[in-house]
């Protein structure tokens, strides 16, 4: 587990609305961050001529609504300068670049994190997306697919604390709950027999049940799993729902698209772990999972496991 990050930001012209470098020590990722009239002093900042991911912004009309136009490039510093002799691009306020202390950033990877950061964007109501088409998630591993959500995830933690409220998310802190930041653990555990404390959820049209215990909550064999994963969903969760796909615990259902059907009981920390994990949404814990009255249990198959 990780805990509270320390978040540096070093003041370019020494005030806190000009150009800006931030910084987390753990994290292999930093922001440049400026008016984007102020763009020249931040290359002089030091924004690199490697891949990297940006977001210009602006606030537009009587209401002030936020408008922003992500992108990336292979060379960060020649895109900003391009977009810089571009005159449509002077309804923006601000610039963020997003690159790597080190060379771990490919073309390959900043395509998918741009595309990612569309996909929040569109999928959230804090700002308007100013683009002609909406770039595609690429295709990649389990394993690179946790490693680039975490990238993600440190991008939107450093980009908050440079003032870009773009990526921001209504209902969803922009740093992670330590159960959010866990390592995807799941457990297969055997149960039999009605429990005095059944609840269950419903959820994008998939049905879940199960019951907390002295350390965790366990999900019911014959729950749904929703397919489907939530832009906002983070890298533990991510992991774990993988883990179960591993276990062979997630089956088919004939005809159904949208959800897998639970084959064992899992058990995980949290009943709010549990509700993330079968709906494959960044849910919050307040209602989520409701309790079953006597007469509404369900019998658990004996040894299901």
């Amino acid at each position: 587990m990780r805990g509270a990050i320390s978040i540096n930001t070093l003041l370019v012209s020494g005030h806190l609305d000009g150009p800006r470098v931030v910084e987390c020590r753990t994290f292999p990722l930093r922001v440049h961050a400026a008016p984007w009239r102020e763009l020249p002093a931040l290359l002089e900042a030091g924004i690199p001529t490697s891949p990297g991911v940006y977001i210009l912004s602006g606030r537009v009309g009587s209401t002030g609504r936020l408008i922003a136009r992500p992108g990336e490039a292979g060379d960060l510093r020649r895109r900003l300068l391009e977009h810089a002799a571009d005159p449509t691009k002077s309804k923006f306020e601000e610039v963020f670049a997003v690159s790597a202390n080190d060379n771990r950033l490919t073309k390959s990877d900043v395509r998918h994190l741009e595309a990612r950061v569309h996909e929040i964007i569109l999928a959230g109501s804090i700002a308007s997306l100013q683009v002609d088409r909406i770039p595609a998630v690429s295709p990649c591993s389990s394993s690179d697919s946790v490693v680039l959500e975490e990238l993600l995830h440190q991008s939107r933690e450093l980009l908050h604390a440079a003032g870009c409220r773009a990526l921001d998310a209504p209902r969803m802190p922009i740093s992670a709950t330590v159960e959010d930041r866990d390592d995807g653990v799941v457990e297969v555990v055997a149960t039999a027999g009605v429990h005095p404390d059944e609840h269950a959820l419903d959820y994008d049209g998939c049905w879940s049940w199960g019951y907390p215990d002295a350390d965790g909550f366990v999900v019911r064999a014959g729950s749904d799993v929703r397919r489907r994963e939530n832009a906002a969903l983070l890298p533990g969760m991510i992991a774990r729902r993988r883990r179960l796909l591993e276990l062979g615990v997630l089956g088919e259902m004939p005809g159904v698209t949208d959800r897998w059907r639970l084959l064992a009981n899992f058990k995980v920390a949290s009943a709010l772990i549990a509700a993330k994990t079968v709906t494959g949404a960044h849910v919050s814990n307040s209602g989520i999972w409701r309790r079953l009255a006597p007469g509404n249990r369900i019998l658990a198959m004996d040894g299901a496991a």
